[in-house]
């Protein structure tokens, strides 16, 4: 008898493939619980989560000067974006504030900061973007 065939034994003297198949079973319900579960607080939070990100935001662009006002404001959009798509994978009939069918709200852009930096003078042009979003100073 080969080592495989050892192997192969053992593993149905333990029934390996019944609890593996429960296993995975149980870690799709689980991960299945955790989407509904970010899904109904992107929901419930999307307010808050778009104050946080104007204060980020506003904070960031205080500390680089305005340096990268328009990546962050991409990133804000960006997340935004993904709190509703995942708000709006909520499951129908989990008391949903907003009925599933209803159109979205008109996503008009990131917020300016109510005090943004000033604008650099005429003639002067702002320095260029680092190479990577990684390379901020």
């Amino acid at each position: 008898m080969t080592f495989m065939d050892k192997l192969k034994r053992r593993a149905e003297e333990l029934d390996l493939q019944r609890k593996a198949d429960q296993l995975a079973v149980a870690a799709t319900k689980a991960a299945q619980q955790a989407k509904e579960k970010a899904a109904e607080l992107a929901d419930e939070n999307r307010d808050k989560v778009g104050g946080v990100l104007d204060k980020a935001g506003a904070a960031i662009d205080e500390r680089t000067q305005g340096k990268y006002a328009d990546r962050v404001a991409k990133a804000k959009v960006q997340v935004a974006k993904g709190v509703d798509r995942l708000a709006d994978q909520r499951t129908v009939g989990c008391g949903s504030s907003r009925p599933q069918d209803a159109p979205r709200p008109a996503q008009d852009g990131p917020r300016p900061p109510q005090d943004a930096p000033p604008a650099p003078p005429a003639g002067h042009s702002p320095p260029p973007p680092p190479a990577s979003p990684y390379d901020v100073p």
